[in-house]
């Protein structure tokens, strides 16, 4: 049982208690002014004390259910909200026995505030899945000046300048990404699709879309197949990758980006300039961008934070060693949630 639950019952109860005993003074103020025995006044509290413990007791239990009832409604306020326009459920029942003037209004209250509550979540709903249409268009629509940008680039004689602006035409295609992905991870619904997936092949697939900035950054490319297959969503563990290898190469001008595994996990290792040791608790911070991005002017602080977002849903641990000067690791370990 709850310590407070009986000291909060006798404050409760206080006033009624409190009048009891001033009766009882009253009446034996008036027997001794009147020389009288004070024996009555004795009965009287022997009897008051006996009704008293009986009555309380029944309202002590009576006061303890409706707390517990009144406590599973904090943990559960949707079904109690829904409760409060039903007239057949038992809790409610326990919650409104004896119910006075101010406790209805209370109610009222309660049931007003549900109502709105419950309509500023449909408006937001239908807000955020407009601007999920509408981010979901836009990023359809800005592929075809991209892909017709990508057409112009490929018939470029100066392959140097060619390189350079695939580079950076896929830094632009990798943030209208990021926008559309930001708002669907906030959604209700993240159309996840789990089935068995070969992490090699998401690797190789996103180490290819990245061919071009590895190129134009003078990085090389150091892959050992994982032949781990894991339970997962295709396209958010894409969405992973393409990220930490975005990070690996955004802080590293030269040398070569691993990849590798094991039975369970696999490892992004680059040669890159490290995070900063009292950076690494806060790298999944919306907005973060620690000392590097400070430095650099590179970051926007919502990559990783979206990465961890995008990993909570994939149940999956993203982990970080990271050395100033001497590279990051990053592990992505699975079945571990």
């Amino acid at each position: 049982m709850n310590k407070k639950l009986f000291p909060a019952y006798v404050k409760k109860s206080f006033p009624a208690i409190l009048s009891a005993l001033v009766c009882l003074a009253v009446m034996a103020l008036v027997l001794w002014l009147y020389r009288q025995s004070l024996m009555p006044v004795v009965l009287s509290a022997a009897i008051l004390a006996l009704i008293g413990g009986i009555f309380g007791i029944l309202g002590f239990r009576k006061f303890s259910r409706k707390h517990d009832v009144l406590k599973k409604a904090v943990e559960f306020p949707e079904a109690f909200c829904e409760s409060l326009t039903s007239s057949d459920d038992e809790d409610l029942l326990v919650v409104e026995e004896k119910i006075d003037l101010i406790e209805s209004d209370y109610r009222d209250l309660l049931i007003k505030l549900s109502e709105d509550l419950s309509k500023t979540r449909e408006e937001s709903s239908v807000q955020k899945n407009a601007m999920l249409d509408y981010y979901t268009m836009w990023v359809h629509q800005i592929k075809t000046p991209i892909a017709a940008i990508s057409l112009i680039i490929h018939n470029m004689e100066d392959q140097e300048t060619a390189n350079r602006l695939k580079s950076q035409l896929l830094h632009v295609n990798n943030y209208a990404d990021m926008a559309l992905n930001y708002l669907r991870l906030g959604s209700e619904s993240n159309d996840l699709q789990f089935e068995k997936v070969n992490v090699d092949e998401i690797l190789r697939s996103e180490i290819k879309r990245a061919m071009t900035i590895f190129l134009s950054s003078g990085l090389s490319v150091d892959f050992t197949p994982t032949n781990l297959v894991v339970t997962s969503d295709k396209k958010w563990l894409g969405f992973i990758v393409g990220q930490l290898i975005s990070n690996a190469v955004k802080y590293q001008k030269e040398g070569t980006v691993h990849f590798y595994g094991d039975a369970e996990s696999f490892t992004i290792e680059d040669e890159g300039i490290g995070i900063a040791k009292e950076d690494l608790p806060r790298i999944f911070e919306k907005g973060y961008t620690g000392y590097n991005g400070h430095n650099e002017k590179k970051s926007s602080g919502l990559g990783l934070y979206l990465v961890k977002k995008a990993a909570d849903m994939l149940s999956c641990d993203v982990i970080f060693d990271s050395e100033v000067g001497k590279g990051t690791k990053v592990k992505v370990l699975f079945g571990k949630k």
